[in-house]
């Protein structure tokens, strides 16, 4: 479950997504996959849905656009991270089943970053890993990843999603997520 990224935005075609790669390589495959995102979603807005807990594998990338403090309409305002904590524990408590395993992924954003609000993003990856591993989980970072230019963008190419930026995950960053998520599944 997840924001625009679990979407898939901005890879080249919707099996080159990081959701799809992974659902496509987890061992046992095919597999019934529930996807449940939302671009522009914020942890709020995925508490609001109807969602049952995960029987093997639960991985949740939320928290980019809490930290970014990104609304549709209206200016910028952040979750701040004492409620984003108290709402992402509640939410994985909500999701993850009794014998599934837990991946949480960080804030798509630069180890160092600053939103446009003011909020950093390690507070939120604190948070994120803190509640994960007290839950049995692993936390996967995505600053590496996004501060490789490579994989992101470029800007104004067409996908299934709109057209590209340079914020989001291209095909190559979209399969580094998937791997990095497989490396902290574990073993079955």
């Amino acid at each position: 479950m997840g924001d625009s990224l679990t979407v898939g935005e901005h890879a080249s075609q919707a099996d080159r997504t990081y959701a799809a790669r992974l659902a496509r390589s987890l061992p046992g495959s095919p597999l019934t996959v529930s996807v449940h995102a939302i671009s522009g979603g914020r942890l709020d807005d995925l508490l609001r849905l109807p969602l049952a807990p995960g029987r093997r594998l639960v991985v949740v990338e939320l928290g980019t656009n809490d930290w970014l403090g990104y609304l549709p309409r209206g200016p910028s305002r952040p979750t701040p991270p004492d409620r984003f904590a108290e709402a992402y524990g509640r939410l994985l408590d909500r999701v993850v089943g009794p014998a599934a395993a837990l991946v949480c992924l960080g804030v798509w954003a630069p180890a160092r970053g600053r939103g446009e609000a003011g909020g950093v993003a390690a507070d939120y990856d604190a948070v994120i890993a803190d509640a994960c591993l007290r839950r049995g989980g692993s936390f996967v970072s995505l600053s590496a990843v996004y501060e490789d230019a490579t994989a992101r963008g470029p800007a104004g190419r067409r996908t299934p999603f709109g057209m590209a930026d340079t914020m989001h995950p291209n095909d190559t960053g979209h399969r580094r997520i998937a791997e990095l998520v497989l490396e902290a599944v574990p073993p079955r």
